[in-house]
């Protein structure tokens, strides 16, 4: 049975990157951490507090996927049995992405509004 422990991070599409990292640090005074490269989008990472904020370079078009808002769990070390669990209490699985060479994983699903929802792990 997984639990939901947290959330992590609120993902959004940013039309125009650096002015979007600009106002989540000069305004709101998140801090910048890494950049990084997520199916061919670029993609910014700040911190306010202990959520994470993911921007995602849509200038050429909102990213698919995105927005989407994370919560960690605790839960099965194998994706297929997250998978099977929430299926069977009514949820559609969207997809599942490893974080790297694992053990971490990630699993998509839409609540009924169709918002996009990933549920993230990385036991240790």
């Amino acid at each position: 049975m997984f639990k939901v422990t947290g959330f992590r991070s609120w993902n959004l599409n940013a039309d125009n990157l650096d002015a979007m990292i600009a106002f989540y640090r000069n305004v709101l005074g998140a801090e910048e951490g890494q950049r990084q490269t997520i199916g061919g989008a670029a993609v910014a990472r700040l911190r306010l507090g202990p959520v994470g904020i993911g921007l995602f370079d849509a200038a050429p078009g909102p990213r698919p996927g995105i927005p989407h808002h994370t919560f960690d769990f605790e839960g099965p070390a194998d994706a297929e049995t997250l998978v099977q669990e929430l299926e069977a209490s009514g949820g559609k699985v969207e997809g599942v992405r490893r974080h790297g060479a694992g053990p971490g994983y990630s699993v998509y699903i839409n609540d009924p509004s169709g918002n996009r929802i990933e549920l993230s792990t990385d036991p240790s």
